[in-house]
């Protein structure tokens, strides 16, 4: 899954805008009370956090999600006794059903993602006119606004790329991922330079295993194993109607040993960018004849 959440019904994997979530709008007060009190400056939280003043200013205002790092920050710096922590984690209860909202608690904690994915670029990955393509195409009976939702909910997970130490991911893709014109040409191009930039910064790295390879480990369907910073490991599993969070050692230990495998049978990462690039030039319509 990549945390890519693509062909959930609408009423499960909906987030709630910001505009509409009250315990945002409580957290944007208490963290500006919380501010006035100590008499620290928008400027002095954002230098903490690392992110900009004007978006702490946002934040403040219940405007944009803050990340769960940025709220460990500001509760440290603002003597806030966890109070930022434990708003920002009823946030996600309130914006995800419980098997999403466990997979959005742990993604900013995670410093490595290991996904396979036979369907679609993952979540994680995804530009923001591929996602709405992608939600568009997957939920076709739903309106343009609840799908807005969607999207507005996958770009603000996408923040943890920003973060002062982001996380690194491996990601199997089978070959149709990449040659499927989710949106047209010129969204898919885009889409492979946005996994090319992150590759060039040593993120990501990227292996696809070929539409001819003759059935592989895969073919049972996503998931995403996640290795978090303090040595802990998860997985997520897709299933028909939801996901499911895995904790225990021996399941986890069958996904890294299929995950191993496809890896096994996938392009290796210098052949996977060429691929990539190539299919980036067909896209753009530049291939050589």
């Amino acid at each position: 899954m990549g945390s890519a959440l693509p062909w959930f019904p609408m009423a499960m994997a909906k987030k709630v805008p910001a505009a509409e979530n009250q315990t945002l709008r409580q957290f944007g007060t208490e963290l500006a009370r919380l501010r006035s009190l100590s008499e620290t400056s928008q400027r002095t939280v954002s230098g903490r956090a690392q992110i900009s003043p004007q978006l702490v200013g946002a934040i403040e205002r219940g405007e944009r999600y803050p990340s769960l790092e940025f709220s460990q920050k500001a509760d440290e710096l603002l003597n806030g006794g966890g109070l930022l922590e434990s708003l920002w984690r009823k946030m996600q209860n309130d914006a995800y059903p419980h098997f999403i909202g466990e997979l959005v608690d742990v993604e900013p904690l995670t410093r490595m993602f290991r996904v396979y994915e036979p369907q679609l670029v993952p979540g994680l990955l995804q530009t923001e006119d591929f996602a709405r393509a992608a939600l568009t195409g997957g939920n076709p009976r739903e309106p343009h606004n609840a799908v807005e939702r969607l999207v507005i909910g996958r770009m603000e997970r996408q923040r943890i790329w920003e973060s002062s130490a982001p996380p690194h991911m491996v990601a199997v893709l089978d070959e149709v991922v990449l040659t499927r014109p989710t949106g047209g040409t010129s969204i898919m191009s885009a889409q492979i330079s946005r996994m090319l930039n992150l590759m060039d910064q040593r993120l990501l790295k990227v292996l696809v295993i070929p539409t001819e390879r003759d059935g592989h480990p895969g073919l049972t369907g996503p998931f995403t194993l996640l290795s978090l910073k303090d040595g802990r490991d998860l997985a997520y599993v897709e299933e028909a109607l939801a996901g499911r969070m895995v904790h225990d050692r021996e399941g986890i230990r069958t996904l890294s040993l299929q995950f191993g495998d496809l890896q096994e049978v996938a392009l290796s990462p210098a052949e996977s960018q060429r691929l990539l690039m190539k299919l980036k030039e067909g896209f753009d319509g530049t291939q050589l004849a």
